[in-house]
């Protein structure tokens, strides 16, 4: 299995440590993950489904799964991905209650949709990481989180070489030039609703909560325009919201006023969400000409939908996005 540089990816070279792992149990463990294939994180308790969560295991899961529009990253991206991965899901107690299967779909990737990549999991977990590990519920922690990868994050110089005390806001018409995690979003302080949702997905990912991007290439309703916002798994079942760091889960001002519209027969209308895996769908990313098809599920199929039928909540700052984000992504 061949692991090679391409030169689209953005990543400095990964050293590895035992920083951040408090106490001697927590630097065994990391050790244990980082030097020796053998050692599986079902050892520390997981209900697994049968495979041995090991640095080398999830780098070849990620690797196997992988959807040919994906960059072959090299050996010791892949290795650092996988590790801080595994320890998250080892150290931060909440994240011990995801399934095997969305820890490896959810968690795992490093990439959320056709974003550059940056080396973002090890300097996310280390901001993030101590703030998670005190939540007592996966929908705590999210509420507690998302404002903190908005400000947090850029005023780290665990994460950034130019750390900036401002947080990251909302820029219409950003994307595709401001997606990737670090070099672009959290370099330039701004992002549109794409960009703002990969933010939100991987910090959430970086310490073990199952997230990631979920939208429509474009609204079936007159005025069109697109959107992307973030799901996020807590425990009971997915729960959306809006790209903001005001989190309010299953609330937001495109529902159910946009979505009930969506079509699921037809992709530009369809309500999608971004998977790494093969899926029920594909997600025509339209920023990108030719749209590019990325692999995807079909969330507003019978069964998936009822999530995005609730009424929304009219606030004000929701109608201002509401004119903001129907005109780009």
């Amino acid at each position: 299995m061949r692991r090679r540089e391409d030169r689209g990816c953005i990543f400095p070279a990964v050293g590895h440590g035992s920083a951040g792992c408090g106490s001697w149990g927590m630097a065994k463990r990391a050790l244990c993950l980082l030097f020796t294939p053998a050692c599986a994180f079902s050892a520390w308790g997981d209900h697994s489904t049968g495979m041995a969560l090991t640095v080398d295991g999830v780098m070849n899961w990620l690797v196997q799964n992988a959807d040919a529009l994906q960059p072959s990253m090299p050996d010791h991206y892949l290795r650092s991905n996988a590790f801080y991965a595994l320890k998250a899901r080892g150290e931060i107690p909440v994240a011990q209650e995801v399934p095997e299967e969305l820890f490896l779909k959810e968690v795992l990737p490093y990439r959320v949709v056709d974003e550059p990549v940056d080396h973002w999991r090890e300097g996310f977990f280390q901001v993030l990481a101590p703030h998670a590990m005190r939540a007592t519920s996966l929908r705590g922690a999210v509420e507690d989180l998302v404002p903190r990868i908005f400000q947090e994050l850029r005023a780290s110089p665990k994460v950034m070489r130019k750390p900036n005390q401002t947080a990251v806001v909302f820029k219409s018409n950003s994307t595709p030039e401001m997606m990737a995690p670090i070099s672009e979003t959290l370099t330039s302080g701004y992002a549109s609703c794409t960009g703002s949702s990969i933010l939100i997905v991987d910090g959430l990912r970086s310490v073990g909560i199952p997230a990631r991007l979920v939208g429509t290439p474009q609204w079936n309703i007159p005025t069109g325009g697109n959107h992307n916002w973030v799901e996020v798994w807590t425990g009971d079942g997915w729960h959306f919201f809006d790209a903001v760091p005001d989190v309010r889960l299953d609330e937001a001002w495109f529902a159910p006023s946009n979505t009930k519209f969506a079509n699921n027969k037809d992709s530009t209308h369809a309500i999608l969400s971004a998977e790494w895996t093969k899926g029920d769908a594909t997600y025509p990313l339209t920023w990108r000409k030719p749209a590019v098809l990325w692999r995807a599920e079909d969330s507003f199929r019978p069964g998936r939908r009822s999530r995005f039928e609730v009424p929304s909540v009219g606030r004000a700052q929701n109608v201002l996005r509401l004119t903001l984000a129907s005109k780009t992504n």
